[in-house]
């Protein structure tokens, strides 16, 4: 027997159902849980609303995360191609919606109250839209993976496998061996890779 939602989990469902839920569905994503995702031949877009791992009944944040996942760059990177979007939990490129948001950080709605929930739901809703869906369309594409897997304002840029494979893909091959050789560089200083 599934467990009824909590207070926290029911005013982010209540956010996500006002607002950017029926901009997402008009857009072709399907929904499973609080994941929306969009597929087509040759990539997938995701948008996972994520809650705070420290809700409380008083207080409830969460984000979004954003990532595009493209078979040919499973197949250039060695991993076996998931084919069910809702498992596709490996991003080829992707970031928080904060980091795309004029501030340029890691940034999480905070609600208390469901009276707060209209004016959520309407700064989540266009947030997606004037910057979410703008960096998925890009990304789902071999050159803006190519611009922006590793990539995240307001931190910098991270080399990554899927930018050097994205690289290679395009013919443009000394720029791929540049990027596998930064990776290589960053293992070999014991820094941890942002991106696949």
């Amino acid at each position: 027997m599934p467990s009824l939602p909590t207070r926290s989990s029911q005013l982010i469902g209540d956010v996500i159902t006002l607002g950017p839920a029926p901009l997402l569905k008009s857009l072709g994503f399907r929904k499973k849980g609080h994941h929306f995702f969009r597929a087509s031949k040759d990539a997938t877009c995701h948008v996972r609303f994520q809650s705070s791992q420290w809700n409380s009944p008083d207080r409830s944040s969460f984000t979004l995360n954003l990532w595009t996942y493209l078979p040919a760059l499973a197949i250039a990177n060695g991993e076996v191609i998931i084919v069910e979007p809702a498992k596709q939990i490996f991003a080829h490129c992707g970031t928080r919606i904060g980091h795309l948001l004029p501030q340029q950080e890691d940034y999480w709605w905070q609600i208390s109250d469901p009276s707060e929930v209209p004016q959520i739901a309407d700064e989540v809703r266009s947030a997606v839209e004037k910057y979410a869906i703008p960096y998925l369309e890009k990304a789902v594409t071999l050159q803006g993976i190519s611009e922006l897997s590793g990539y995240f304002p307001g931190v910098g840029c991270f080399p990554t496998r899927s930018k050097a494979n994205a690289l290679r893909l395009l013919g443009r091959e000394q720029e791929a061996v540049a990027v596998e050789h930064a990776l290589e560089v960053q293992k070999k200083a014991g820094a941890s890779g942002l991106g696949r």
